[in-house]
């Protein structure tokens, strides 16, 4: 299958169902951020790239290990 920009779209995509190829595509990629539940018990949550950047940044430590500014 061919993307409107003339790009192949793989097999692998066409037959989940993606009309358009990676380029060309408008879903959001995902992203993660940390659920620290205990010092060694921790997980992530997964959410769009967006709302993790903005938690990363609302959790940064500023001075602490690194100089961040």
């Amino acid at each position: 299958m061919i993307c409107k920009c003339k790009n192949i779209i793989p097999n692998v995509r066409v037959n989940l169902g993606y009309n358009t190829c990676v380029e060309c595509s408008t879903v959001e990629q995902y992203g993660c951020a940390p659920l620290i539940n205990h010092k060694t018990g921790n997980s992530i949550q997964i959410m769009s790239s967006s709302d993790a950047a903005i938690i990363a940044k609302l959790t940064r430590r500023r001075g602490y290990g690194t100089m961040l500014k």
